[in-house]
């Protein structure tokens, strides 16, 4: 076998760091889906939660997204910024307002990891409003890039 066919430990040891990694930013994007779509208050605003965008969709609505994750080397510690995206649909700016207060309490709450930073954008088309929230979460890892869940 040639060299670029065997796997050395350490391409091996990345492969499971990232497949750990996927495997944790998974297990944190079912979590807030899930609190999204058990929170009441939430649902006085939005008739659906969705996690993927269906053909036909009944506004208002909310919609959970991944957008990327990026690996952040610190020193001799690892961690990984994860950004979750809602977008929410609605025709009323008040409904707009309170589902974009209800989403991002209901992520503050149940992230277990450390919120760098979440901000929103709203804007128009025709008659319905449009707001993505964003939301930038830490995944703090350990020394030698090993990634911990914190449950």
């Amino acid at each position: 076998m040639t060299p670029s066919v065997v796997p050395t430990n350490c391409n091996l040891r990345n492969r499971i760091c990232e497949m750990e990694k996927i495997q944790i930013i998974n297990e944190l994007y079912n979590s807030i889906y899930a609190a999204l779509k058990a929170n009441s208050d939430l649902k006085k605003y939005v008739t659906n939660i969705y996690d993927y965008l269906p053909k036909q969709v009944t506004i208002p609505y909310l919609r959970l997204r991944i957008v990327n994750y990026v690996n952040l080397h610190m020193l001799s510690n690892f961690a990984t910024k994860v950004r979750f995206s809602c977008d929410i649909y609605t025709y009323h700016i008040s409904s707009m307002l309170a589902a974009i207060k209800h989403a991002s309490l209901v992520v503050k709450s149940i992230s277990s990891e450390t919120i760098l930073e979440s901000n929103c954008a709203i804007n128009q088309h025709d008659e319905v409003l449009h707001s993505t929230i964003n939301f930038d979460i830490l995944i703090q890892g350990g020394s030698d890039e090993q990634i911990t869940a914190e449950n």
